[in-house]
């Protein structure tokens, strides 16, 4: 009988501690996770040169290169953590920051109101506030304002990008949603569509590695408020910690740096993203 309520009286403490353990692993916010697991998993979409793009000539996490992803590098190295970026489609990062299955998303996103229902944002790192129509060369005289896209047309936009909600609300176009902006190029290089929304940086990267393709003269009508990182709801320590960085990098201008560097191994590598 004595056994059988140590034995009893065992389990219970062991069952205690397993719960008080687990309440404990919970209660931790995801920064002090991140540092005692020694990892920050960032998500990123790796078809947007010269934010983030994929380097055929390297292998493993090596390939994913662009502004955003020496900032992911900056980011782990200065918490001391390692860094595993896992690729997606766009509109999937958001899912994945918003479901918290990631630590940040760094894709090139602009803050907006959408996007703040369901994750939050560090501080801006980046501006890029021109939006552009990407053209056939061929069509310049066709399409010299964004109102020359009427219902006779097609324009494609990245699923989950604020480019989506320019083309409807600015131009009568039919939407085209695609998953990948490389998809978007080869649809307009093949005459599938008739002109491809992209912020300024990515559609100079785009027109600068093909002939055949120029830009519209006049931007959408859109006022950003920077380009930001996305983190899951509520991990205000994260945030805090993320926006310290971020003001290092900002104060010492080395994104621009980082942003023309990454140009220009998109034009050595041939990348139409």
């Amino acid at each position: 009988m004595k056994k059988l309520l140590a034995l009893l009286l065992t389990g219970m403490m062991t069952l205690s501690m397993v719960a008080c353990g687990s309440s404990k692993e919970e209660s931790a916010n995801r920064l002090e996770s991140i540092m005692a697991a020694g990892k920050i998993v960032i998500c990123t979409s790796p078809d947007y040169a010269p934010y983030e793009f994929e380097d055929p000539t390297k292998e493993g996490q090596d390939k994913y290169v662009g502004a955003d992803m020496e900032l992911a590098r900056y980011i782990a190295k200065e918490l001391g953590v390692e860094l595993e970026i896992t690729a997606m489609d766009f509109d999937a990062c958001i899912a994945a920051v918003g479901e918290a299955r990631v630590d940040l998303g760094i894709i090139g996103m602009d803050a907006t109101e959408d996007r703040a229902l369901i994750m939050d944002f560090t501080d801006e790192y980046y501006n890029d506030t021109a939006q552009k129509m990407i053209i056939r060369k061929e069509d310049a005289e066709k399409y010299t304002t964004i109102a020359s896209f009427d219902e006779t047309t097609t324009v494609a936009a990245q699923n989950g990008t604020l480019q989506v909600g320019l083309v409807t609300g600015q131009t009568t176009a039919s939407l085209e949603p695609i998953a990948k902006i490389t998809d978007g190029v080869l649809m307009l290089e093949g005459g599938k569509i008739d002109g491809l929304a992209a912020a300024e940086v990515v559609a100079n990267s785009i027109v600068e590695k093909n002939d055949a393709l120029a830009l519209v003269p006049e931007n959408f009508e859109y006022s950003s408020d920077g380009i930001v990182c996305g983190v899951p709801k509520g991990e205000e320590e994260l945030v805090a910690k993320l926006n310290e960085i971020i003001a290092e990098v900002v104060e010492s201008g080395i994104y621009y740096q980082w942003m023309e560097e990454a140009n220009v191994l998109a034009n050595s590598l041939g990348v139409t993203n």
